[in-house]
């Protein structure tokens, strides 16, 4: 979605993002000011969790959509980079445990805009990092028109075309990640 920004920058669009979270009220993710409501609605998420279930019904990979409004500010001190804050969400979500290697992860950090796709090893021998680099870069597209959630379910579109052909549904098709989005 953006360029790599200076450290203070960073700082910047991450503070900005914790400033609208304390207007937060209830306990709902898309309660009060929240970066998150910028881009989507309830609607919006159930959409894409429904897209996700629809799609795992064709393959036997696993998807996951993560959204962060922002990350701590010690790991943009450390040098984090969206990048490293996705491979730490692939392992706490567990997309790496499923049972043929077969999980995919989308990463979106909305205060920095970035979006980093994540595969496990089996998905990595047959689509390879190249191909999930151009579905991001086809999200974040998606998210400068203004079409966030449309984004998203375009890049679910192209995993699961991706997806399909290579690791094809069979009679046992357990779903073993919660096809709802991970928000923080």
């Amino acid at each position: 979605m953006s360029k790599n920004p200076s450290l203070t920058e960073r700082l910047v669009r991450n503070i900005f993002a914790g400033f609208l979270d304390l207007f937060r009220i209830g306990n709902g993710p898309l309660s009060g000011f929240t970066l998150l409501r910028k881009y989507f609605s309830s609607k919006d998420l159930r959409e894409i969790t429904s897209a996700v279930a629809n799609s795992e019904k064709t393959h036997r990979g696993e998807l996951k959509v993560a959204v962060e409004t922002k990350i701590p500010f010690f790991q943009i001190f450390s040098g984090k980079t969206a990048r490293d804050r996705a491979l730490e969400m692939f392992s706490f979500l567990k997309v790496w445990d499923t049972e043929e290697n077969t999980g995919i992860l989308i990463y979106i950090l909305l205060s920095e805009k970035k979006i980093v796709t994540l595969a496990d090893r089996g998905i990595y021998k047959k689509i390879g990092q190249e191909r999930l680099n151009l579905i991001s870069s086809k999200i974040g597209e998606g998210f400068r028109s203004k079409a966030p959630k449309d984004a998203i379910l375009t890049g679910i579109k192209e995993l699961t075309e991706e997806l399909s052909k290579h690791f094809p549904a069979r009679k046992k098709n357990p779903n073993e990640i919660s096809n709802e989005p991970y928000i923080s």
